[in-house]
């Protein structure tokens, strides 16, 4: 997964922004179309700024470190301003006839409308500033401010300062509002998190800081002495919570059907959606009782998988391991001409730092909107060396496993994706990501890489085959889950049966769901692209254009991270036809 923070201030009109989307220059007699593109770029860069400020973490989580050190304002008058402002720029943009838009600004529209309503979604209909108290802590996330520099240490340490002198009162709107009984899996995890960050505050912080002296320095200790009071605070209030808490989080299967509607544009039945999704575990389900038994026809499929995954790197190998891969597979991207690699850049695999070891490998890019040429990192999570030899070595993936996390998150996943996604001219595109297609993409690529010939060893097909099968047992949980046909220890049982997790692991991805629904995106995604690949591939031929992987995948890709039922929409026409 891309690392980002969970879940979804000041004016601003003074300062610097980047560019507008460019449009066409209105002709000399003030051609109405020309003017109706004007007035949507306007609209669009106001509708950018006023989501920043809005929202000042994810501008920060693009590289627009004018909003450094910014929290929003979560007080009930700014939820129910936030909410007005929303319906109003609903209206707005779907105001705005797409037939009088350039192609590229029609893409834009898509993805503002769908934007706008998946965050309507959020706060009226799932009620998260309400019912979640994880809502609150992404805009507190730090490590922006440390883990590259993309300015001097003062400058950072000040925005750092500024954020941390704001996070009581923030905490404080946080613990007003959130009600008496919230579910449990939300507040357990909610204390995972907080946690983490009151250790990441007080020790990580402060490492990542240690060369400021006098006045900077005592002010950061300060609000950083605040900061951890605060999340201590709220980490009393969720121990009090927990004791109220109940199992009630099933979104519903109407509300299901809305939030795929509202924050992916898909519009599909939760019967359409259970059909699909049982059909692609069985295939690969299938698939892996095939490359099994090519491995050893006499051995149980369990104990072949637990020997392909046995076959690991030393505990000191990882990195090395990961770093081949990821050169090999540009490489074969290079050779087998899949895909267009917009530069040179290149992720560096590091090892997590301490207080990003949350999860065993990600990538963590740089913001696209960044000045400076600063580095992304493929990040692999080392065992911790105080466990046992023994569970060290049980904690590194297994090599066909590790290869396809790299594929996932690398070559030709998520960063590259992220260097298609920054060489796009458009402001909108490149300030944008959607679930279904950012994870649908990463996740398309492992089985495209497989098909395309990567190996032909059924013990790699064994690992593509575990990632597609966990995404596989995501999608159904999610589905059971929130349309009640599933508990979450139905879910968990699952993971251990379908997916072949450990007991760890499938507990945590059962418990995932009920406050992540929309990982189901995976699967999803992959789906809606595969399907939308067939499309485009008769459409072309039909039109007499040679189609090609590689055609298909830089135009795919040209439209950022947009919704894939507008990116289906870009690629077809108005006739694309169903999605999935």
């Amino acid at each position: 997964m891309l690392s980002t923070a969970l879940a979804v201030a000041a004016a601003l009109s003074c300062k610097p922004k980047p560019a507008a989307t460019p449009t066409t220059p209105p002709a000399e007699d003030g051609a109405p179309e020309q003017n109706l593109n004007l007035e949507f770029g306007k609209a669009a860069d106001q509708w950018l700024d006023e989501t920043f400020t809005r929202h000042p973490y994810r501008a920060v989580e693009v590289g627009l470190h004018e909003y450094d050190g910014m929290l929003p304002d979560v007080s009930e008058t700014a939820l129910t301003k936030e909410t007005q402002a929303l319906e109003a720029a609903l209206q707005k943009f779907e105001a705005f006839d797409p037939a009088g838009l350039e192609p590229e600004l029609r893409v834009e529209r898509g993805v503002i409308i769908q934007q706008i309503r998946a965050d309507l979604f959020e706060v009226s209909r799932r009620r998260q500033p309400w019912t979640n108290p994880m809502y609150y802590l992404a805009a507190l996330d730090l490590a922006a401010y440390i883990s590259r520099e993309y300015a001097p240490l003062p400058e950072r340490a000040a925005a750092i300062t500024r954020l941390a002198n704001g996070t009581p009162q923030h905490l404080r709107n946080a613990m007003g509002r959130l009600e008496a009984k919230l579910p449990r899996t939300f507040v357990d995890t909610a204390l995972l998190q907080v946690r983490g960050t009151i250790e990441f505050v007080e020790k990580d912080v402060r490492t990542a800081t240690a060369g400021l002296t006098g006045k900077a320095q005592s002010d950061l200790d300060a609000g950083l002495a605040a900061m951890a009071a605060a999340l201590k605070e709220y980490e009393a209030f969720l121990v009090e919570r927990r004791k109220t808490a109940t199992d009630d989080f099933a979104l519903g299967a109407e509300m299901f059907v809305e939030m795929l509607r509202e924050t992916q544009g898909f519009d599909v039945s939760v019967e359409r959606l259970r059909e699909l999704g049982q059909a692609d575990l069985d295939r690969n389900f299938a698939a892996l009782e095939a490359a099994t038994k090519a491995l050893n026809p006499k051995k149980p499929l369990v104990k072949v998988v637990a020997k392909v995954t046995a076959d690991k790197p030393a505990t000191d190998g990882v990195l090395a391991e990961a770093t081949q891969q990821s050169e090999a597979m540009r490489k074969f991207l290079l050779d087998k001409d899949l895909i267009t690699i917009p530069s040179e850049d290149v992720a560096e695999v590091r090892p997590s730092p301490p207080f990003m070891r949350w999860n065993s490998a990600f990538l963590s890019p740089a913001g696209v909107f960044e000045k400076a040429a600063l580095p992304s990192f493929y990040y692999i999570s080392p065992p911790d060396p105080a466990w046992p030899k023994k569970q060290q070595q049980a904690y590194v993936p297994g090599k066909t496993d590790l290869l396809f996390i790299t594929i996932h998150e690398v070559w030709p996943g998520h960063f590259l994706h992220g260097l298609h996604i920054k060489a796009n001219r458009s402001r909108v595109l490149k300030s944008s990501w959607n679930y279904a297609m950012g994870e649908g993409w990463a996740h398309y690529t492992e089985e495209m890489m497989w098909d395309a010939g990567v190996s032909d060893d059924p013990a790699v097909h064994v690992g593509q085959l575990q990632n597609a099968l966990l995404r596989n047992v995501r999608y159904l949980s999610a589905i059971g889950l929130h349309t009640g046909e599933m508990t979450v220890e139905q879910s968990f049982q699952m993971f251990r049966d379908k997916a072949f997790q450990d007991e760890a692991n499938a507990r945590q991805q059962a418990a995932r769901g009920t406050f992540d629904p929309m990982y189901l995106s995976y699967t999803l995604g992959k789906l809606a692209i595969l399907k939308l690949r067939d499309d485009v591939k008769a459409k072309w031929e039909a039109d007499g254009k040679t189609f090609s992987l590689k055609d298909f995948h830089d135009a795919l890709l040209s439209y950022g991270a947009a919704p894939l039922p507008v990116i289906r929409e870009a690629m077809l026409g108005p006739d694309a036809g169903p999605i999935l």
